[in-house]
């Protein structure tokens, strides 16, 4: 039996099946059982290993691996990881000469030795990292949800920011919403595409024709942002340190 996350809700009518960074997401109706939906999960086996084996193939030559020179997006563009050491932890972008981009992650001093084990330094690489897409997040998020919400006249009861595995940002039925700090991956526009669509949820909380007709309204190029997600979804995704 392929392993999968099960999100159940009143208002869906049919059971729905999702591949995303190689995991599976099943989409079910409050009221059909777990043996209907495991029969289900059965008759697609096939397909769904072979989605699951697709992306994992790609991920491994593009996700973010935490190790010296590889890639890592940020506000968009492509950066080459710099590991280096310092008397105290600090993270910032860089650009050379040439105009090429880099993320440099200084460990501290102290962190050498421990950081001589290869996977050792990938999660330290990964745990500071996450602090600093968190930290930008929380400058940049918290001040276009709120000149986006003026300019939809949507506001939210609340929000938080966090990480999530595979959303990038999510309404409840009390209108709080909430956003991945892993969306400074994105170029800005893209982020303002998040917020307008979790921002319409408050109005209708589905993916009715009604729900994308207000998206439309306010980012009428709302397909090509999907577009992007799907285009880059392997550089989205952040693998395991090994």
């Amino acid at each position: 039996m392929v392993s999968y996350q099960l999100i159940r809700s009143d208002r869906r009518k049919t059971v729905g099946l999702q591949v995303k960074l190689g995991k599976v997401v099943v989409r079910a109706p409050n009221y059909v059982s777990e043996k209907v939906i495991n029969d289900f999960i059965s008759q697609k086996s096939s397909w769904l290993k072979a989605k699951i084996d697709e992306q994992l193939n790609v991920y491994d030559e593009d996700c973010c691996t935490f190790h010296h020179g590889c890639s890592i997006l940020f506000m968009g563009d492509l950066h080459s990881l710099l590991i280096g050491f310092a008397p105290k932890q600090n993270t910032y972008p860089s650009t050379d000469e040439q105009g090429k981009k880099y993320l440099v992650v200084e460990l501290a001093n102290r962190q050498k030795e421990k950081a001589k084990n290869a996977q050792t330094q990938a999660l330290m690489v990964k745990k500071q990292l996450e602090s600093f897409y968190k930290h930008h997040a929380q400058n940049t998020i918290p001040q276009r949800l709120a000149e986006l919400s003026e300019l939809t006249s949507l506001c939210p009861s609340a929000y938080k920011i966090r990480q999530y595995k595979s959303r990038w940002g999510s309404c409840n039925n009390r209108g709080e919403l909430s956003f991945n700090y892993l969306l400074m991956m994105a170029p800005s526009h893209i982020i303002d595409y998040v917020i307008i669509h979790e921002l319409c949820h408050l109005k209708h909380l589905n993916h009715s024709s009604d729900f994308w007709q207000l998206v439309a309204s306010y980012y009428p190029e709302y397909k090509r942002a999907k577009h992007w997600f799907k285009q880059h979804q392997s550089q989205l995704q952040w693998l395991t340190p090994r």
